[in-house]
């Protein structure tokens, strides 16, 4: 009986385990979930500003001033590459080609070497870049799927560099020019994150560097006896070098080839939020306080002729450098179907800084001088600015997002410059009237239309990086110049309006102190050229002066603020 007892159970256990091995087998297999890797080609766009540098050497001596042409740069374009990841390790190597289109257009003053020498006005202007670098990466964060990098190989720059002798008095002398594509080397590192299993977004700083050409100075002049135009006689060229290279700040999306979902749920394109039984708890409110301590320059040119082909030969120019320090609020509205509303407001003083007046006029019958260069050591003022924009989020999760927008952006500077000294000649109150109290004044309303990406990347726990780029394709300046030396009333106000371009950039690296409440630093860069420009210069209109007018301010700057949502 004990037997018998012992079988059955043994059959039914065996029956048992056969059955549970049958329900397994039918049950849906689980899908198993890959681990996220970089290893793939990918696609993508950029965009970004910066600013590039040409480096004149004066072959007649050290010079009073000037000889580096500074262009602000607002660039776009396309990047494709490869990546390998490591089997079983956090590095990735990889191997990218990029094009960008560039709008860069700077002017300068070379060659300046003494006040009886008419020095020449260089300009340098950039049209397209390509790189074509190696990179070396390593991975972070949940999943891997942030990546810092490092990124090196070579470049090409397609470009125009122009040296043209300064003054009325040689508009028929042609201009030295350096008009081909020049090759070189670049440098940068980067942060990308994978939005989902296909788009990544990246914010990417780089240097490239193109190396010295050689170039033959055009014939210029030199008065002989300081303010007497009979003395001035023609001097001969010689030959030079320029060096040219530029940073530049990109945020750009990849789209990588051949994914499937990865390990973490994919980002639809232009998702929308699940309505809610609360209306109020998809929207999310962010405001704060900012201050900016930031460094501005503004340059004017003028020339005397309207001739597109003559522009480039002056007669001044007015450069102000300046420091200010302002506070600003700052706020962002996200609403349930993935659209914002961002902006900021602020304004401040200016409290240091200088101002350099130049002017040519080698055969002026009431005071002839090849070259003047009269130095303010002291510019105070104020600025205002403000910032609107409406945008959507293309992507967003926890950790990072990538939103595009529209918006308008107002900036007001004052400007006010002190204590006249001449360095250019040995009078130095030359046309400085009293070299003590205010000489000039200038002021300026720029209003621009914004178009442009945000984004951001996750960098650490609690830690990210917000990258702000917009590309200003049109913007309007109203501008007053007053010189307060001047004897003719009519001459002292010199009114100036056009239209251009600009960009401006921003980017603030974050941690959250709590959920709602964090801490940041960041810089900002803005440019603004107008480049369709009308003047009345010493009283008389100039229409359609093209050489452009010009303002940058950039520095660095410390905030707070807090988040509201249910």
């Amino acid at each position: 009986m004990r037997t018998s007892i012992i079988c059955v159970s043994a059959v039914l256990a065996a029956s048992c385990g056969a059955a549970q091995a049958a329900d397994l087998s039918r049950a849906p297999a689980v899908k198993a979930i890959p681990a996220w890797s970089w290893t793939g080609f990918y696609l993508g766009g950029h965009l970004g500003a910066g600013f590039g540098t040409a480096k004149v050497d004066n072959p007649f001596g050290p010079s009073i001033y000037g000889d580096t042409v500074r262009a602000p740069e607002a660039l776009a374009g396309l990047q494709a590459g490869y990546n390998w990841q490591l089997p079983g390790s956090a590095w990735v190597l990889g191997v990218e080609a990029d094009a960008s289109a560039i709008d860069a257009d700077g002017t300068d003053t070379c060659l300046a070497y003494s006040g009886q020498f008419v020095s020449a006005n260089c300009r340098v202007r950039e049209h397209m870049l390509g790189t074509l670098t190696g990179r070396l990466g390593h991975t972070f964060g949940p999943d891997g799927r942030s990546l810092m990098y490092v990124k090196g190989g070579g470049a090409v720059l397609v470009g125009n560099f122009r040296m043209t002798t300064n003054a009325s008095d040689y508009l028929n002398q042609p201009a030295a020019e350096l008009d081909a594509t020049r090759w070189g080397w670049t440098v940068g590192a980067g942060i990308e994150y994978a939005l989902s299993s296909r788009w990544a977004v990246r914010a990417e700083y780089d240097y490239a560097n193109f190396g010295r050409r050689g170039i033959d100075t055009p014939g210029g002049g030199f008065l002989q006896i300081p303010f007497d135009p009979k003395t001035l006689v023609d001097t001969a060229g010689a030959s030079t070098q320029v060096r040219q290279d530029m940073h530049l700040i990109k945020l750009g999306l990849n789209y990588y080839f051949g994914r499937g979902d990865g390990g973490f749920d994919p980002a639809p394109l232009l998702p929308v939020k699940a309505h809610a039984a609360d209306r109020w708890s998809a929207w999310q409110f962010e405001v704060g306080a900012r201050y900016w301590y930031s460094h501005g320059r503004y340059q004017n040119d003028l020339t005397m002729s309207t001739n597109s082909a003559l522009q480039e030969h002056l007669v001044s120019r007015l450069t102000y450098e300046s420091d200010g320090h302002s506070g600003e609020v700052f706020w962002r509205i996200d609403g349930p179907q993935k659209l914002f509303l961002k902006g900021f407001a602020g304004g401040g003083g200016l409290v240091a800084g200088k101002m350099n007046d130049e002017d040519w006029f080698p055969t002026y019958p009431k005071g002839a001088t090849a070259y003047s260069n009269t130095d303010h050591n002291k510019v105070t003022g104020t600025i205002g600015y403000a910032t609107l924009d409406v945008g959507i989020d293309l992507f967003s999760d926890t950790f990072g997002k990538l939103g595009v927008f529209a918006g308008y952006n107002f900036y007001r500077d004052r400007k006010d410059a002190f204590n006249c000294h001449q360095i250019a000649l040995a009078f130095p109150t030359a046309f400085c009237g009293s070299s003590d109290g205010i000489s000039i004044s200038q002021y300026e309303d720029w209003h621009s239309l914004r178009i442009g990406a945000n984004g951001t990347l996750a960098v650490a726990p609690n830690t990210k990086l917000v990258v702000d780029a917009a590309y200003l394709p049109y913007t309007h300046i109203s501008a007053l110049d007053i010189h307060y030396a001047r004897t003719e009333e009519a001459s002292k106000d010199s009114p100036a309006w056009g239209t251009g371009r600009g960009v401006q950039l921003e980017a603030i690296l974050t941690y959250d102190i709590t959920s709602r409440f964090n801490v940041g630093v960041g810089g900002r860069y803005w440019a603004m050229w107008a480049t369709d420009v009308d003047t009345a210069g010493f009283g008389s209109p100039v229409p359609t002066q093209l050489l452009p007018i010009r303002v940058e301010r950039y520095g660095t700057f410390v905030q707070a603020s807090y988040k509201f949502d249910r």
